[in-house]
């Protein structure tokens, strides 16, 4: 047949939604089928290119889903029935949260079925709208391509984000649409697979251009943003021309690699879990800070502290709507990347300091080595303090991880504590994202599936002769959170993953909030000491429980250098529950 002909064959619109998807790139659907998807399913069955992962619950499938789409910077894509569903919003408002382009394909009812009392017949459009870029349901067959079209490029497109599609099951199985209409409608622009970035407005740039060419002494500041745009050869550059440090928020890990050799640049976190000689820095010597795609949330400023609002700033952002929530920036709207491209080009044709730029130089020379000076001094003394301590650390327990991976390989981390600690205590190891953390919306849980889905996207798109290993290091409180059902899964597919529990028998981050804020007046955080490398046992992993500090390295170290699914519990200071380093 004729590719003119094939092209309007009529198709049912599940095989046609399957096709589209794998038009776009999209090699993996995280979900779990339901009576209304069948003919999606079927779909998926019948086109090349493109395969389904089975979840034991929808929340863990769109966290996979999310972490997919963060390690490949495509599509995340997921699925459910309208009442599995429900267990999407906390998924999707991490994505929306985190810039995650996923989109949420969603079966219903049929349309004349509806308000007949039968089951599943769920306003879905109305739950996920608050936490999606943009979100319908398909009234009519024709619909059906033209919303999967526009969702795609709702949720790749601007700040990326996601969306939703909600398809009755009669169009599912109606074939009243050609196999063309399921061919994307970009009219050949790259936009349609790998999204358009935007530049800002030149006078935007131009007044931050004069607003850094007058700084005394300014700093970078670098978010997940900047990591999102692929910024890292022009964060370098401009931290170079000015002779500035740059920082970084925890999901803005990987923007630099450190030197190790006296002359760092980049000198790691600020915020409430960041390094305390970059707050004192950014609060006491700092004169202008140069945002570069970070939102700035409490977490990131330890509520507002670091940098202060007095401080003069530039923000950088893809979406207007985040510039300026708390502080009182001069914005720059546009993808960060192309900004800092701008910035950069401007300085060079105008000079990169308005002032006596020899005096101006000799400053930030001396105030970035006395800086480079106390964050030496203070990791050894910090060091000192968890370095061989027993009970054993959670900082020890990273520090062996980290030894254990190299520079292409993937840590994943849950909310609450051990997001927290990665911050001071986890070294970067290669430029990129390879931290997989929730600091969208911080949500508990999300470790297992985005454990699960950077595996797959590793197994999918790494080229190395050895493929990474991937690390999802969590709490036990988070851990149980997320619904150890899908251990199940992992060990179903065959992954190459290893587990490690900082397990102190409590939910850490609400009991430090406890101790700190309430005086110490502990209510409902502790949890039973559970023994997980049993459970990753009874799912037939291998699990190892550590209690003592000579048995973590070694341990750790096998664990993540052999292959399967491997579970390791280790017992940590009960009393250590957050990091408190950045006074």
């Amino acid at each position: 047949m004729a590719l003119e002909e094939q092209s309007k064959e009529k198709i049912k619109n599940g095989l046609g939604i399957a096709r589209m998807l794998a038009d776009h790139g999209v090699k993996h659907v995280f979900g779990i089928p339901d009576g209304h998807t069948l003919e999606f399913y079927d779909g998926l069955l019948n086109t090349e290119g493109i395969e389904h992962v089975l979840f034991n619950d929808e929340r863990t499938a769109g966290f996979a889903a999310d972490a997919y789409a963060r390690v490949t910077g495509t599509l995340g894509v997921c699925d459910a029935g309208s009442a599995g569903a429900m267990n999407f919003p906390v998924a999707l408002a991490e994505a929306k949260g985190a810039s995650s382009p996923v989109l949420a394909i969603v079966g219903m009812v049929k349309q004349q079925h509806v308000l007949l009392n039968i089951p599943h017949d769920i306003n879905v459009v109305d739950t996920l709208k608050p936490v999606t870029k943009w979100v319908s349901m398909a009234f009519s067959s024709d619909h059906v391509p033209r919303f999967i079209n526009y969702a795609i490029r709702q949720a790749i497109n601007g700040r990326p984000g996601p969306t939703a599609v909600v398809i009755p099951e009669d169009l599912f199985s109606a074939a009243d649409n050609q196999a063309g209409d399921f061919i994307s409608r970009s009219g050949g622009s790259a936009c349609s697979i790998n999204g358009c970035k935007n530049g800002p407005a030149e006078g935007e740039v131009n007044f931050a251009i004069e607003m850094i060419r007058k700084s005394s002494q300014p700093v970078i500041l670098a978010g997940g943003g900047a990591i999102q745009s692929a910024a890292y050869p022009e964060v370098e550059k401009l931290a170079g021309m000015l002779g500035v440090p740059v920082f970084s928020t925890i999901t803005g890990k990987g923007i630099m690699m450190p030197k190790n050799d006296g002359n760092d640049v980049y000198l790691g976190t600020i915020g409430l879990f960041g390094e305390a000689p970059n707050n004192k820095f950014i609060r006491k010597a700092t004169d202008l800070v140069i945002v570069v795609g970070s939102r700035l949330t409490e977490d990131d400023t330890a509520y507002f502290k670091f940098p202060p609002d007095r401080k003069d700033m530039i923000q950088i952002d893809i979406d207007p709507a985040e510039i300026g929530k708390y502080y009182h920036p001069w914005g720059v709207a546009g993808d960060a990347k192309i900004a800092l491209l701008m910035i950069i080009k401007g300085l060079q044709e105008r000079g990169i300091i308005a002032g006596d730029e020899k005096a101006t130089i000799e400053h930030r020379a001396a105030n970035i080595a006395e800086l480079r000076e106390e964050c030496v001094k203070y990791r050894e003394k910090d060091d000192a303090k968890w370095m061989n301590a027993e009970p054993i650390k959670p900082q020890r327990v990273l520090k062996a991880i980290a030894t254990a991976l190299d520079a292409g390989d993937y840590l994943v981390t849950d909310a609450s504590s051990s997001a927290r600690w990665i911050g001071p205590y986890y070294p970067v190891k290669s430029i990129g994202r390879k931290i997989i953390t929730p600091r969208g919306v911080g949500p508990t849980g999300f470790g297992l599936g985005a454990l699960i889905g950077t595996c797959i996207a590793m197994g999918t798109f790494d080229t190395r002769e050895r493929n990474s290993r991937v690390v999802l290091f969590t709490g036990d409180g988070g851990l149980m959170n997320a619904g150890v059902s899908d251990f199940e899964t992992i060990k179903k597919l065959g992954l190459n993953c290893t587990i490690v529990v900082i397990n102190n028998a409590a939910l850490g981050f609400v009991k430090f909030g406890q101790g700190l804020l309430q005086q110490g007046r502990y209510y409902e955080t502790d949890r039973p000491s559970t023994d997980f490398a049993r459970i990753a046992e009874a799912f037939g992993g291998a699990g190892m429980r550590i209690e003592h500090l000579s048995d973590l390295d070694p341990s750790i170290h096998d664990a993540i250098t052999t292959e399967g699914f491997k579970l390791v519990d280790v017992i940590v200071d009960p009393k250590e529950l957050l990091p408190q380093n950045f006074y």
